[in-house]
């Protein structure tokens, strides 16, 4: 009789043990998606502020087109626009000074140029 209630009571362990190992994997796709939509929505989150952030900018700098005295600046630095009866003064470079033919180096420069050299040095030789 003692033998016939270890069985039923390994019986009853197996069983408690198959059905929690039946709830515990179960649970474990759920835990797994979980994590999975954390991790996605904290990607978001991070997309989200960045965008925030970069409306923020363009926010102010809107506000800053909309200011008169800023265009006013924008349009004399970057156009040259004077007012009516200013004078305009534009400063320009003086150009590069020319070599004479004479200091131009005759050394070849590119590998087209070394290669053509050398062929002339070979047949000129010969």
């Amino acid at each position: 009789m003692a033998q016939h209630k270890q069985v039923k009571a390994r019986f009853r362990m197996g069983a408690l043990g198959l059905v929690v190992g039946a709830l515990a994997l179960t649970g474990v796709a759920p835990a797994r998606q979980a994590f999975e939509q954390r991790s996605e929505v904290a990607e978001v989150q991070a997309k989200v502020d960045a965008l925030e952030e970069r409306n923020s900018q363009l926010t102010g700098r809107l506000n800053r087109l909309s200011d008169v005295s800023y265009m006013e600046k924008l349009a004399r630095e970057q156009l040259g626009v004077v007012r009516p009866g200013e004078t305009s003064y534009v400063i320009v470079p003086a150009p590069a000074p020319v070599r004479p033919t004479s200091q131009v180096d005759s050394e070849p420069t590119g590998v087209r140029d070394r290669v053509a050299e050398w062929i002339k040095g070979l047949l000129g030789n010969a």
